[in-house]
């Protein structure tokens, strides 16, 4: 039963998040072989003076995040 957050800055539209939510699933069902119906998915929006927040209890140093984002600075994305 997998449910994924997907944490991101604000601004795609309600029609982005759900399209990007669908998609999701999709690939989770052909390449786990999860369920639809066993899937969730979430999106939690942030502002980017927020976002440095959740880069640091998210991201930074977490050996479970398998890809790493192309930046270390959360504040300029460098």
């Amino acid at each position: 039963m997998p449910h994924v957050v997907i944490k991101a800055i604000k601004g795609a539209t309600e029609e982005q998040k759900k399209e990007a939510a669908i998609q999701i699933r999709e690939v989770l069902k052909n390449t786990m072989g999860k369920a639809e119906k066993h899937t969730s998915v979430s999106i939690e929006e942030y502002t980017f003076d927020e976002w440095p927040s959740v880069y640091n209890e998210n991201i930074k140093d977490k050996p479970n995040v398998i890809l790493k984002p192309g930046y270390t600075d959360p504040v300029t994305f460098a």
